[in-house]
């Protein structure tokens, strides 16, 4: 049994989940309650001394960081995944990497100083705000001509990138990007958003997101 550390507010997380779905993993999920500061609790810190989520256990192994965790899973599963020919792995790291740093940070500037400043009781960062959306805007035509050009984000195979990629752009309706002028990006996501391992974790993460902040009320 694989258990999973984390939080279904966390994009992250979400990642993780995902790809365990869609490997079918035999895995139990144990959330994480950010705001009670359960990671800093002595217990879950012994699972992840960095007090972040997600993190799993798998017969006494712990590991943090999501994208570790993804490839752990995929090259213990010896799914294709996470290819094992050198040049094919090293495209999907790069994308994996590209969505981690170019997508999903800006995101979660806007998503923190739009909704999470205000659940964890700091200031709004204005400067931070503004960054994310310059940022995002940036990079998001990067991706749209890759799958243009791709299938999926990697290549002609879905891959660990499609799960880093499809994780960080769940925010976008929270956030107010509008990817209608990405359509490649659109049309590439919805077809995901379709499948068995997605729906088993929610129906959207926009849906998930307003029945969590409704139980905080």
């Amino acid at each position: 049994m694989l258990n999973i550390y984390g939080s279904p507010l966390s994009s992250p997380t979400n990642k993780v989940r995902y790809v365990a779905n869609f490997l079918g993993i035999n895995a139990e999920f144990h959330n994480v309650n950010l705001g009670a500061g359960e990671q800093r609790s002595p217990e879950y810190l012994k699972i992840n001394p960095f007090a972040k989520v997600p993190a799993i256990e798998d017969e006494g192994f712990t590991l943090a960081e999501s994208n570790a965790i993804i490839r752990y899973m995929a090259n213990k599963c010896n799914s294709t995944l996470y290819p094992t020919n050198l040049k094919e792995r090293a495209i999907v790291d790069e994308w994996i990497d590209y969505a981690s740093q170019h997508i999903a940070i800006p995101l979660a500037k806007i998503m923190f100083n739009t909704y999470f400043y205000k659940l964890s009781k700091t200031e709004l960062d204005t400067r931070s705000l503004e960054d994310g959306k310059n940022f995002i805007n940036k990079n998001l035509p990067n991706v749209e001509q890759q799958l243009t050009k791709n299938t999926y984000i990697a290549g002609k195979t879905l891959t660990l990138a499609d799960f880093t990629l499809l994780a960080s752009l769940d925010v976008c309706e929270l956030c107010q990007v509008d990817l209608t002028n990405y359509p490649q990006i659109s049309k590439w996501r919805k077809q995901l958003m379709t499948e068995q391992f997605y729906s088993n974790c929610h129906e959207s993460y926009t849906s998930m997101f307003n029945k969590v902040l409704a139980s905080f009320k």
